[in-house]
């Protein structure tokens, strides 16, 4: 330490040379005792001047020598330790590329191929302390799920999400996302990096083409992580049953360890079977540590030298040195004003001195904390958000009102869904669509309410169809009997010109029969508390079908930003229309 030891600016200690000027003139002053000396007699001048006034000024002079001396060395930059600093740099990106063909589904290892991968993947993205990771996955195509990030928890977020059948189409097409995976690479300027692809084998055509894509890019390595048994097991299908092949035979997909190995070490990486421990995580995560880049990085890193500076702690020492001089007796009456301060006198949060309104909101609103979030947010945005969140429709509603982005519009006729104004919730889609006509999730939806009111205007009619139903025979009977007294009138030819008059209605005699062909009581004339009919039943059963259709209505909107496999479905649905479709394969699993 004591070898170590130099200033990092040494030329303020010229200062040094004006200090020593004003303490010799302080002290030439002191034992002058001003202008008396010349004119007053030796002998009497003891007896002239006060005592105890030239050790004040030595006081002073010594106080004033100290401080000056601390700043000069604190401004000069004292130092004997360096900072710790990385001298390599290191590429530590992983590519995962994931097989969601259907073979993923066999069941030879409980509870699926696929659930033990997306556990091992997790396991894998824990265990990673540095460099970005990016997710993709394939079957017959392959699509990006997350490119290259420092957020693992979107990728732990996304993997429960991941099934076979988000994808468009069924294949096994590995080569695919080695091309995606190196374009990954290629955008984000990473010169060296790691693919993983966990699978459970490939055919002949894929492991040449993989091999191929290798010998192209050879500063990426590759690593195997293989899922399944030598044994296999059927592939199970959504609807039941297992997948035939074109014979009718049921398909056993066994695991091609061979061909997996083989392009583990043509990619000069590692290759793991699944394992019930974590070893297969442990050579997998050895073979894919950060390596270390060109000689050159690591010469230019070893000169730079940064050292701690120690100079900041010397100006601790000069509080109390410059409260002293600035007001004698400064230092002892802090204890005192400390004391008199009350219990509840701090007026600002700890938080509030390092981070600003919408720093401090930010922070509720991860925490769940929405309604506390949106009183502290100024903007807007985010304060509709956070009401949103919170149960606040109206306010939230309110807020976006005064947006004219297209988050805006769509969060607006999320609201007006949430407050059951449908209608407005379907223009507020539309002026969305108007504006960007491939927003899925506007359209979405947009189908799903139109679908609701739909279905509610399709349960009014049947209701209404119903009502008038119920009313027909009431008015049947009220014809009867304005006919049998038309007839004891002696309107004859009247009655017997009615068929019903001269035979029985088979409706009226079926429920003659039945005991029930009485007058119909009319539910408005009909007390409630004589077990007659409810004048008020017909708008209760509005009310509760109304409920009804908001509490789906509700469900179906929690669904919409829970489901990022739904999501994941579309996107990849919309970019395989857009590349025009994949090749066909012989095998579809």
């Amino acid at each position: 330490m004591i070898e170590q030891f130099h200033l990092l600016r040494p030329w303020w200690l010229l200062a040094l040379i004006p200090l020593m000027a004003m303490l010799w003139l302080m002290t030439r002053q002191r034992f002058d005792s001003g202008s008396w000396r010349p004119v007053i007699d030796p002998k009497l001048l003891p007896h002239l001047l006060t005592p105890g006034e030239g050790g004040s000024r030595a006081w002073s002079q010594w106080l004033t020598g100290t401080v000056g001396m601390l700043s000069i060395i604190a401004l000069a930059g004292p130092t004997w330790d360096k900072l710790p600093q990385p001298v390599f740099n290191t590429q530590a990106a992983l590519v995962i590329a994931l097989d969601l063909s259907r073979s993923m589904d066999v069941a030879d290892i409980r509870p699926s191929r696929l659930v033990r991968a997306r556990h091992k993947i997790a396991d894998i993205l824990h265990r990673r302390k540095e460099g970005q990771t990016a997710l993709v996955v394939y079957a017959a195509d392959a699509f990006t799920v997350t490119p290259l990030t420092d957020d693992v928890e979107t990728i732990l977020a996304l993997l429960s999400s991941l099934s076979s059948d988000i994808m468009p189409a069924q294949g096994s097409r590995a080569g695919h996302a080695l091309v995606l995976a190196f374009e990954l690479f290629a955008n984000s300027a990473v010169a060296q990096g790691d693919i993983l692809l966990v699978s459970d084998g490939l055919d002949d055509n894929e492991t040449s083409r993989i091999e191929s894509e290798l010998g192209r890019n050879p500063a990426y390595r590759l690593s195997v992580l293989a899922i399944g048994t030598r044994d296999g097991g059927p592939i199970p299908l959504k609807q039941g049953g297992f997948l035939k092949d074109s014979s009718g035979a049921i398909v056993i997909a066994r695991l091609e360890e061979n061909n997996l190995r083989q392009v583990a070490k043509a990619g000069n990486g590692a290759f793991a079977a699944l394992s019930s421990d974590d070893r297969d995580i442990n050579a997998l995560v050895y073979a894919m540590a950060p390596r270390i880049i060109d000689q050159q990085a690591k010469l230019s890193d070893s000169n730079a030298e940064l050292w701690r500076e120690q100079g900041p702690w010397l100006i601790l020492l000069l509080i109390p040195l410059v409260a002293l001089t600035f007001r004698r007796g400064v230092l002892w009456l802090m204890p005192l004003y400390m004391l008199a301060l009350p219990p509840d006198a701090q007026a600002l949060e700890w938080d509030s001195i390092w981070k600003n309104q919408d720093q401090r909101a930010a922070d509720l609103f991860e925490e769940d904390k929405f309604a506390p979030a949106a009183g502290l947010f100024a903007d807007p945005a985010w304060k509709a958000s956070s009401q949103y969140r919170a149960g606040e429709y109206e306010m939230a509603l309110k807020q976006w009102q005064q947006l004219d982005s297209e988050a805006a519009l769509y969060n607006r006729g999320n609201a007006l869904a949430k407050l059951g104004r449908y209608p407005q919730a379907v223009e507020a889609y539309q002026h969305l669509l108007q504006r960007n006509p491939r927003h899925q999730d506007a359209i979405y939806n947009k189908q799903q309410i139109e679908e609701l009111l739909q279905n509610q205007q399709s349960q009014q009619d049947q209701k209404n169809q119903e009502s008038s139903d119920s009313q027909s025979p009431e008015q049947s009977d009220s014809d009867s009997a304005q006919a049998n007294e038309d007839s004891d009138s002696g309107a004859g030819e009247q009655s017997s010109s009615d068929p019903s008059a001269g035979e029985d209605n088979p409706e009226q005699k079926a429920r003659s029969e039945a005991g029930t062909d009485t007058e119909p009581q009319d539910p408005a004339d009909s007390d409630p508390s004589s077990g007659g009919a409810d004048p008020g039943g017909q708008e209760a059963l509005a009310n509760l079908d109304q409920q009804m259709s908001e509490q789906a209505a509700e469900q179906w909107l929690r669904k919409i930003p829970d489901d990022p496999g739904g999501l994941l479905r579309r996107k990849f649905l919309y970019q395989y229309r857009k590349r025009g479709g994949g090749e066909t394969q012989e095998q579809t699993w």
